[in-house]
């Protein structure tokens, strides 16, 4: 799985402006080619969303609301999504 690490300095303001267009950035920032499809998934804190990759199976990209998790928090979470992906 690949991740990046977040600014610093990240504000509920870059949370509100997470546009297609930067969401597709980000996740092509993790060396994935986007195909352009993005589909809104239901989350009731963060933003998820299915991204369409070239020629790959869709993957699900998640952001994470600013203050509301903690970094222990977001790592045990993809920890459990590493196990789940290897069943």
């Amino acid at each position: 799985m690949n991740e990046i690490e977040p600014p610093a300095n990240t504000t509920s303001t870059d949370y509100a402006g997470l546009t297609p267009d930067v969401l597709l950035d980000a996740v092509e920032s993790c060396g994935y080619l986007s195909d352009g499809r993005l589909l809104a998934l239901n989350s009731y804190e963060n933003r998820v969303y299915q991204v369409g990759i070239e020629d790959e199976t869709p993957l699900v990209a998640k952001f994470y609301r600013p203050a509301r998790w903690s970094n222990d928090a977001i790592l045990e979470e993809h920890a459990f999504a590493c196990e789940l992906a290897e069943q």
